[in-house]
């Protein structure tokens, strides 16, 4: 067996074993470290639907969007924004905690490109967010020092804002570029990955009304 498939292995009977044990936020981890060899693992994409439908997860994530919105307002914005709170509250990747991470590099426009974003995520007005992105493709062109942290800059802005196809892109990027392996991006395109495609199977965000 090469190594692919016995870490993969090794990760699936971690799963298990968290499962077991009603640790969601680590069966999760485990998951996405699966995805992030395997992009297209079956078990664990299913593994993560079922773990974010745990009823009382589900019953707590209902009761938080009860209290940030409406929940009758079925519009895609609102739809976007309730995945984008969703996605922050669980994920676990670390680098969200790292504040050197959450800083805007010194390029200009970037913080232009950011000011979009919020304004897409809260108006649903997406007419101006192919300048947004051609902001960052300048920025890269134009400061190619600081590709790197301008490409983390954009991933985490639009992961951060529920624009995970977005995110995928720019972290897709990061990857091709890379001379050696990036675990961190490897992990967080496992998430965007997983987010872009099954957000659907998440019973919160569409039936988003708190059971009497």
């Amino acid at each position: 067996m090469n190594p692919q498939p016995r870490a993969i292995a090794r990760l699936l009977q971690q799963v298990d074993h968290f499962l077991n044990r009603h640790d969601w936020d680590k069966a999760a981890g485990r998951c996405y470290q699966i995805l992030a060899l395997e992009p297209d693992h079956l078990d664990a994409c299913a593994k993560l639907s079922a773990i974010y439908n745990q009823p009382e997860l589900v019953n707590d994530m209902r009761r938080a969007l009860a209290g940030l919105f409406d929940s009758d307002d079925a519009s895609p914005h609102r739809q976007r924004r309730r995945l984008a709170f969703s996605y922050r509250v669980l994920s676990r990747w670390p680098g969200w905690l790292r504040d050197d991470e959450d800083q805007t590099p010194p390029v200009d426009d970037l913080e232009e490109a950011a000011q979009i974003i919020n304004h897409a995520y809260l108006t649903g007005d997406d007419s101006d967010l192919l300048t947004a992105w051609e902001m960052y493709v300048q920025a890269c062109a134009q400061r190619p020092e600081c590709r790197y942290a301008v490409q983390w800059w954009a991933a985490k802005q639009y992961a951060a804002h529920g624009f995970f196809a977005d995110a995928a892109e720019v972290l897709s990027e990061m990857l091709s570029a890379a001379l050696g392996a990036d675990a961190d991006a490897l992990y967080m395109l496992a998430e965007m990955r997983w987010w872009r495609d099954h957000a659907y199977t998440l019973t919160w965000v569409a039936c988003p009304a708190v059971p009497r």
